[in-house]
């Protein structure tokens, strides 16, 4: 009950949402941060399952050696303090509204479960691999709380989606933008040195297994996103898509128009048309494109033959 007069951080935090703007924050995005809200202010039920961060911390101990699966979820959802609530989901309440917006909201919840439960399992396979490789027992023994790991994942996929070059961190330290993440998981390290470097390293690896390694692919076989939709679907929902996929799926198109080995990839790309279907459509829209770039171009040739008839 003590947490309860810690109240300071979730002020913060309301006060942010006002800012924002509750109907300008994504639903699972505002769900997920309000069920946080609500697990760290022990509100009704909820107080029987989060009683304690002994009772639901992730550790290797508690989840590979006594079967206590159900700490991977509850262990992340829940806070020790005010501010480790406030930050966390002043950093979620951004990536989450870039990222449900793109992919749409029930792939994003889909995405977020996922994310979670990997992240603990990925936290607890160091510890066990760092037990063995050090000879230290207490790597199983050591017990994390927070959101902080699904949100460094969550930070890969923000920086994987936007366009490269220099972010500054803190403000004034210049790291390539897809380099930023490794570099704040050692600023946050060295800063506060008691927060946990494994859970965040986790997240990392989860966020890069889904934009490098084959989880995307794995969950976009079960659910596709609005953006796996506007990608493959030949449509676009809004200028930002068009901007970040117009140069990659000319550049890819190319390179497989004229490929003598094509791949199903190819076909995805292509919607399954055949070359004659392809070049009839390339031709509709490029007469659409010079329509809407010379919108006046028709009204020029009318002009000019009543000029000269």
């Amino acid at each position: 009950m003590a947490r309860r007069n810690q109240n300071l951080g979730v002020f913060l935090l309301v006060m942010q949402i006002m800012n924002i703007g509750i109907e300008n924050i994504p639903p699972v995005t505002l769900i997920s941060t309000v069920l946080q809200v609500a697990i760290f202010l022990e509100l009704g039920i909820l107080e029987q399952w989060f009683p304690s961060p002994k009772y639901v911390c992730i550790s290797a101990f508690h989840v590979w050696d006594r079967k206590r699966w159900n700490r991977i979820i509850l262990g992340s959802l829940y806070h020790a303090d005010d501010f480790h609530l406030y930050y966390n989901m002043a950093s979620f309440l951004w990536k989450g509204r870039q990222l449900e917006r793109r992919f749409g909201s029930v792939y994003f919840g889909f995405l977020l479960t996922i994310f979670t439960v990997l992240t603990g399992l990925v936290y607890v396979a160091i510890n066990i691999a760092l037990s063995e490789i050090m000879d230290d027992g207490s790597y199983r023994l050591t017990c994390a709380v927070g959101f902080s790991g699904v949100i460094f994942a969550l930070k890969v996929l923000v920086t994987h989606y936007s366009p490269s070059g220099t972010q500054y961190l803190m403000g004034f330290i210049p790291v390539p933008s897809k380099y930023i993440f490794w570099a704040e998981l050692v600023l946050i390290q060295m800063i506060t040195p008691n927060v946990s470097f494994v859970g965040h390293l986790a997240g990392i690896l989860v966020g890069l297994l889904y934009t490098k390694g084959p989880l995307k692919v794995f969950m976009d076989s079960f659910l596709q996103s609005s953006e796996h939709r506007r990608f493959y679907g030949g449509g676009y929902s809004t200028a930002s898509d068009n901007d970040y996929y117009g140069s990659r799926y000319n550049t890819r198109y190319r390179n497989d128009r004229y490929s003598s080995n094509r791949s199903d990839d190819y076909n995805n790309y292509t919607g399954g048309l055949s070359e004659e279907e392809q070049m009839r459509r390339a031709q509709e829209e490029s007469v659409r494109d010079r329509g809407r770039m010379y919108p006046d171009l028709d009204d020029l040739r009318r002009r000019r033959a009543d000029r000269f008839s």
